[in-house]
């Protein structure tokens, strides 16, 4: 599992980067030999099927290619670091619509704990690149897995506080994500969506993105399915994150990176799951096998 300070740092970084170069006067394009280096933009993986979320650095700077498809290709690293032979193969396709930086998504089943490695290709003008890089992957996950039961929260709605400004530090939000709590979803018998997101205080800046992909899915699927948004730090929200104080919620999630998201089916159990950005292309083939009550099916 990705230490979460190390993964956060690695995530900043490259938005900083981003942000830095904003308004700034255009520089040359990076040369295609430079070399890239891809990021896994994941806090945990484990045995079973996992979303792998890959960024790309090429000379320090976030390719951000819609027409790049990765090749990923598993190993297996035994305890004296020796690689099996290839255990999988598949591919990262691009998912950085709306967010700030490039992301690339594959799916990959894991079956067995301990060292992977992943070999990354890259197709360039000039030739592939090809990278390896370190995944560890454990029996059981922090956050709650694919097939567990949600966990009742009772987090903060609507009719708790004087206004929604003291509830979300979203600057634009959607009364409808904060009617209910997660323990009324579950005994409403209705599939719901919840994402656990700080659009004012994302160390990833990417929960403002991942709130608009939802608004938007809200407004084609809020009559089959329920939406909330729960807060990540309490209010007031900047005392409680420079505090790192979270919601309860998010204690009893035991979520410890920012923003997940979860689909979660009509009889409460966890059909999918999302660590960190989002776009309308991945998760609305989802939200509609959910839906409609059928297995989803994460696999593009």
């Amino acid at each position: 599992m990705l230490n979460p300070r190390l993964f956060l740092t690695l995530i900043v970084s490259i938005v900083t980067i981003v942000m830095v170069g904003c308004g700034q006067p255009a520089t040359a394009p990076t040369p295609a030999a430079l070399p890239i280096a891809p990021v896994i933009a994941a806090s945990e993986l484990v045995i079973g099927l996992n979303r792998l979320p890959f960024g790309l650095l090429q000379g320090g700077v976030p390719l951000n290619d819609p027409d790049l498809t990765l090749g990923v290709t598993l190993y297996y690293v035994g305890p004296d670091g020796d690689r099996t032979k290839p255990v999988s193969t598949t591919q990262a396709v691009y998912r950085g619509q709306g967010l700030p930086v490039g992301l690339y998504v594959a799916y990959a089943t894991f079956d067995r704990a301990g060292g992977w490695e992943a070999e990354i290709t890259v197709p360039q003008p000039n030739g592939t690149q090809t990278n390896r890089i370190r995944l560890d992957v454990s029996e059981r996950a922090f956050a709650p897995m694919v097939g567990d039961r949600a966990i009742p929260s009772r987090n903060l709605t609507a009719a708790d506080v004087p206004s929604l400004d003291q509830l979300t530090s979203d600057p634009r939000p959607d009364p409808d994500f904060y009617r209910m709590t997660i323990a009324d979803a579950i005994n409403a018998g209705k599939p719901f969506v919840v994402s656990f997101a700080t659009p004012g205080y994302c160390q990833t800046a990417v929960c403002a993105p991942n709130m608009a992909v939802l608004k938007q899915l809200k407004s084609e699927f809020g009559d089959q399915v329920n939406f909330i948004h729960v807060e990540v730090y309490p209010y007031p929200f900047g005392e409680s994150f420079q505090q790192a104080r979270t919601v309860d919620a998010m204690k009893e999630w035991n979520l410890r990176t920012e923003p997940w998201t979860f689909l979660v089916d009509r009889q409460g159990i966890i059909q999918a799951r999302y660590e960190g950005g989002i776009t309308f292309a991945e998760l609305r083939p989802a939200i509609a096998q959910l839906a409609a009550g059928q297995p989803i099916n994460p696999v593009p």
